[in-house]
């Protein structure tokens, strides 16, 4: 009977979360969100509604690829480490993983005075969680059950676009392409008094869905504003970004800018929040920095911070990239193994390595 019992609610844990985000219920649900594509967009909080003219805005904003005149080539890698902290009746549990969190490439093609073609492909989601859990006698303190789940999988997305500058104050953007990925969950509980219980329940998904972008860039002469959208499949939510950016000095050596990303709008309308910076000091030295705030309204709210910054050196037509993001939510929620609500902690770290080529 405890078999079957296990047998259920594993199951009903993997299938029945596809709606929830962040460590255990992200691995259930719709995936760690990865905040910026590669290392530039990383460095900036995962900015989606204005940036700095990089080829992957072809994923994001499509209009911002027209922002730097000619042909540039992007590509970034770089791993991460994800953190679950909580503490119930058994103590303090720290569930630690890691993944490849960063992989992208992206090109922009300078088409004609007023048009920008680019296309790209990229990691958006992580589905990784790597859990281990023990119960104890009570009397002796021997461990006498031992439950894992292990998921692993990933989603991406791949499309092509233009931007199109038809007036001096405006530009127009429009993405088309696939998201695709999958993701398998293996659960196992191991009775150690009766091994006749052993049990092992494994679930998999695979999605290829159509996907597209929209999005406006206004420039002004110091300030650019930029809306963007990004539609919704089975396993990613749709979302609608609003940002501003506003530019230091006549040689727009320094730029600050703000945007507001509501995820899923008009169900959870999950917000992030974002204040992100650039510095040029000289024409071969760039530093990036951003300050998120993450207030997620879904199945299970959550509230967080993160801290992302980077750097950019150019040696020629080619700059190299690096950048470093962190950040934490805390939920009450249900953990792995854990049948009753508690305080959980998730953490996220993340880092990428790329190059921008100027062709």
């Amino acid at each position: 009977m405890r078999t079957v019992l296990f047998s259920v609610l594993a199951m009903l844990l993997v299938i029945s979360g596809i709606a929830s985000a962040f460590g255990y219920a992200d691995a259930k649900g719709n995936g760690t969100s990865i905040p910026g594509y590669n290392a530039v967009t990383l460095a900036l909080g995962g900015v989606r509604a204005i940036g700095f003219g990089d080829a992957l805005s072809v994923l994001t904003n499509p209009a911002d690829i027209y922002r730097i005149p000619g042909t540039t080539f992007t590509m970034s890698i770089g791993p991460g480490v994800i953190s679950e902290s909580f503490e119930d009746s058994a103590g303090f549990h720290n569930f630690n993983w890691i993944a490849l969190s960063n992989l992208s490439a992206g090109m922009k093609f300078q088409a004609s005075s007023k048009l920008a073609l680019g296309a790209g492909i990229a990691r958006i989601s992580d589905f990784s969680f790597e859990g281990v859990y023990f119960s104890r006698d009570a009397l002796s303190g021997e461990i006498i059950e031992e439950v894992t789940l292990n998921s692993h999988g990933g989603l991406y997305e791949s499309a092509a676009g233009f931007s199109w500058h038809p007036e001096s104050w405006i530009n127009i953007g429009l993405s088309a392409g696939l998201r695709f990925g999958s993701a398998s969950y293996d659960s196992t509980f191991e009775d150690r008094v009766y091994p006749d219980n052993d049990t092992l329940v494994t679930i998999a998904w695979n999605e290829s869905d159509f996907c597209w972008h929209a999005g406006i860039i206004i420039p002004l002469s110091m300030t650019s504003i930029g809306i963007s959208w990004a539609s919704a499949t089975d396993h990613y939510n749709a979302r609608i970004a609003v940002g501003t950016l506003l530019y230091t000095g006549d040689s727009k050596q320094g730029a600050l800018g703000i945007e507001a990303e509501i995820i899923d709008p008009g169900d959870t309308n999950s917000l992030e929040a974002k204040l992100f910076g650039q510095l040029s000091p000289s024409n071969s030295l760039t530093f990036r920095g951003a300050l998120s705030f993450i207030d997620s309204n879904a199945e299970v709210p959550s509230q967080g911070v993160g801290l992302s910054f980077g750097t950019g050196i150019a040696l020629g037509r080619i700059t190299l990239n690096g950048a470093f993001a962190s950040s934490s939510v805390t939920r009450e929620s249900y953990a792995f193994s854990v049948w009753d609500p508690i305080d959980i902690k998730v953490s996220q770290s993340l880092l990428s390595l790329g190059l921008n080529w100027n062709l």
